[in-house]
């Protein structure tokens, strides 16, 4: 392999990541137009599993994972996979994938304080600073939304409807901490997935059957149906593609190429959304930029 080839295909790996997040947001936004945020999540949990599930057979064969790994990534699923996603689902649909995406995007806030509290580590100059740049960028998202809001919308329904992305930020925080306590414990990373995608996908059909919310045509074909499967297939490609730039480049290089991927959202979001599902405005892109900016800060020094 030539010099310098790893840090070209960890680029390219990095920046098919980001594009790869960005279109999962879209794809939930145009599925849940008119479809069901549960269907959604179905279909893209069954597409995580069926793609995932065969991969880790062929490259790793039967993978040998401990208990203590396994229980750790089952967490990262239920977390991360399961009630984070539910939760970015219904905030896309509730006010729009560009609002969504940068404030999801905080939760390398949340799981930078989750470090310092359950690990001992510290918070430098920069992490403070980065901190800073994302609370602000979230503040004028927030303000942003609240201000160009339906006159028929009440102030305490716009925050109801922004509180849903900060929730998913949050449970998302939780899935680093998990992950790093299954790679602690002996498993490698692919099959880790593996089985957080599996463990969110057991945990949401259990959700469905106790709450008499699965219906026989949930997985039959709809209009809506390729959405569905664009969410599925662009939400495994991110995380195979970032994982796998993570394998061959560095977090420097990796991790600023994924945090673009609001900004992605919102370049997309004006591009090939009508206007009636996004407003995109100056102010909106000015505080996905400062998030990303933060959490590119956050996440390069933690």
């Amino acid at each position: 392999m030539v010099p310098g080839s790893d840090h070209f295909i960890g680029v390219t790996l990095a920046t098919v990541a980001a594009v790869a997040f960005a279109a999962y947001f879209l794809f939930v936004r145009l599925g849940t137009e008119d479809g069901r945020v549960l269907d959604v999540m179905l279909v893209s949990l069954l597409v995580n599993v069926v793609v995932v599930v065969p991969l880790v057979a062929l490259v790793h064969g039967v993978p040998v994972v401990t208990l203590e790994s396994a229980l750790a990534f089952v967490a990262a699923g239920l977390f991360g996979s399961l009630l984070a996603r539910l939760v970015g689902m219904k905030s896309i649909e509730a006010i729009g994938a560009s609002r969504t995406s940068p404030i999801i995007a905080s939760n390398v806030l949340f799981a930078s304080l989750f470090a310092v509290v359950l690990f001992g580590e510290r918070l430098t100059p920069v992490h403070a600073a980065g901190i800073v740049f994302i609370i602000a960028g979230v503040a004028l998202i927030a303000w942003e939304t609240g201000n160009g809001a339906e006159t028929d919308r009440s102030l305490r329904e716009v925050g109801l409807s922004l509180s849903l992305p900060v929730l998913a930020a949050v449970l998302i925080g939780f899935e680093p901490v998990f992950i790093r306590l299954g790679l602690d414990g002996g498993s490698a990373v692919l099959p880790g997935v593996a089985i957080k995608a599996v463990a969110a996908t057991v945990g949401f059909v259990l959700y469905l059957l106790v709450t008499n919310t699965l219906r026989p045509g949930m997985l039959r074909w709809s209009a809506d149906m390729k959405w569905y499967l664009g969410a599925g297939l662009s939400s495994t490609l991110g995380i195979v593609t970032y994982f796998a730039a993570l394998e061959v480049a560095p977090v420097v290089v990796v991790v600023p190429l994924l945090q673009t991927s609001p900004l992605i959202v919102v370049a997309l979001s004006a591009l090939f959304l009508p206007a009636r599902l996004e407003r995109i405005t100056t102010r909106l892109v000015a505080g996905a930029l400062i998030v990303v900016v933060g959490a590119t800060l956050v996440s390069l020094y933690s």
